[in-house]
């Protein structure tokens, strides 16, 4: 089961490297990593997706605990949270498959931010899943490239 993290970190350097260093020597997969700024400069709030039991779970945040770096860690409920992922995805589009693209797009509540005579660039900002979906939705038409970010929690 994947579980999302949310960690209150000291903005300082290396910060990341002893996070992920930690998740590395232990053997832990890290599904998504997101790391940024807070209200207040001296503190980052990572976000980190991870997959595993509750066992495995809390065994990551006792050992991300011990780090001088983390203020406060916590496993986010999916039902206590927002989150979002941001999709941009450049799909194949003629003139003939131009319009049906379009209407797809809007369907899937994403925006068309650039145009050229070959391909539309795509916009979208949703949940893990809905991102999964609308890639799925746009094979049939050739995607050529695409890009998401992690996963970007806060609990409500």
């Amino acid at each position: 089961m994947k579980h999302v993290l949310s960690a209150l970190v000291y903005n300082s350097p290396g910060v990341i490297s002893r996070v992920s260093g930690l998740f590395r020597r232990r053997g832990y997969n890290i599904d998504s990593f997101i790391g940024s700024s807070t209200e207040d400069e001296k503190y980052s709030r990572l976000t980190i997706v991870v997959e595993g039991d509750d066992i495995v779970i809390a065994q990551v945040i006792s050992q991300l605990e011990k780090l001088e770096d983390i203020i406060s860690i916590e496993d986010i409920d999916p039902e206590s949270m927002v989150s979002k992922v941001l999709l941009f995805m450049k799909v194949k589009a003629d003139v003939t498959d131009r319009v049906g693209i379009i209407v797809v797009a809007n369907a899937c509540n994403a925006r068309v931010i650039e145009m050229s005579k070959e391909y539309l660039i795509l916009e979208a900002l949703d949940t893990e899943d809905r991102i999964s979906e609308m890639i799925e939705i746009f094979k049939p038409y050739g995607i050529i490239e695409l890009v998401k970010t992690g996963v970007v929690a806060m609990k409500r």
